[in-house]
């Protein structure tokens, strides 16, 4: 069997904590089936892909700095001339998809851009994957746009996998009925798969450093969905003289975000951008994981917190 795979968001090397979930997909995949993934960032020898440690076969198309961390909505916002790069992305990972077939199946990882428009209408069962940012785009553009869309790739999707229940839901309640019962013959929940490397030798180190109060942590992008802001608010009200705050992540929320934390007297750190493996480190050396962000259903630093025994504290206000 051939599997294609499609997606905006792998990672391009060991550091790199974009789409960990996706490369942990597609490498299940590969102990079964011929896997080949067309990825923005970083770009293949032309005419020729790499190969990644696990048998999977990967093409890395350029496209431009449209995409990367800490996300595509981010950086268009940052510079709106990105989007020419993004466009032209588009039409080679749709153009070599075409090139590279046959395949047994298509997943595409986000309905947009990846199944909309790269792998519609190719005669191949395709199954779309939604995490979250597709579902905020599908929902925030106007309807009639939103509508054709929809309709366009439930004519080829054989199943639409949302990793949370609250996503499905809420790209349904935005559709016309029949959209809506369309989209409910092809849908299924299941959360996407992570792999926790183990980092209990970082996590002590980390851990050691503490000087009796107790480490929280917030982790993800620094943009104003995740709601960092609001997890500076709940420390400072709730514990702020005994806690310390590990913020790991970077985006263009940072600075204000800094501030906010001088301003309450919170003594939170900020570490940056890391690699996913000193990320999870941090988790598992902190007395417990703070979440604010309300549009993911269900998040991957949520579970990957639950996995390694932290607990956590989210932010509902």
């Amino acid at each position: 069997m051939r599997v294609a795979v499609i997606t905006t968001s792998y990672p391009v090397s060991a550091d790199d904590p974009s789409g960990h979930f996706v490369q942990t997909e597609a490498r299940l995949l590969a102990q079964d089936a011929e896997v080949i993934v067309i990825a923005a960032g970083g770009r293949s020898t032309p005419g020729l892909p790499a190969m990644d440690d696990r048998g999977v076969t990967i093409w890395r198309l350029d496209g431009g700095d449209a995409f990367g961390w800490p996300g595509v909505a981010a950086r268009l916002r940052e510079r709106p001339g990105r989007a020419l790069a993004a466009a032209r992305w588009l039409q080679r990972a749709r153009s070599l998809l075409r090139k590279l077939s046959p395949f047994d199946r298509i997943v595409a990882h986000w309905a947009v851009p990846s199944a909309f428009p790269v792998a519609r209408s190719l005669g191949t069962p395709l199954e779309v994957v939604s995490h979250g940012g597709d579902v905020r785009l599908l929902t925030r553009v106007p309807a009639a746009v939103r509508h054709t869309i929809m309709d366009c790739l439930l004519r080829d999707v054989s199943s639409w996998r949302f990793v949370s229940q609250p996503l499905h839901d809420r790209l349904a309640v935005t559709l016309h009925r029949d959209l809506r019962h369309r989209l409910s013959a092809v849908a299924r929940i299941s959360p996407a798969a992570i792999d926790l490397p183990d980092v209990s030798v970082q996590a002590s180190v980390l851990r050691s450093h503490r000087d009796g109060r107790r480490l929280m942590v917030c982790v993800g992008r620094l943009v104003e969905g995740k709601r960092f802001d609001r997890a500076l608010d709940h420390v400072a009200r709730k514990a702020r003289a005994s806690t310390r705050v590990v913020v790991v992540g970077d985006g263009p929320d940072r600075p204000r975000l800094e501030a906010r934390a001088r301003a309450l007297g919170v003594d939170a750190h900020f570490v940056g951008r890391t690699s996913r493996e000193v990320a999870l480190a941090w988790i598992a050396a902190a007395d417990g994981l703070i979440h604010a962000s309300r549009d993911e259903g269900l998040s991957t630093v949520v579970r990957e917190a639950e996995a390694l025994g932290v607990p956590v504290e989210v932010v509902s206000d």
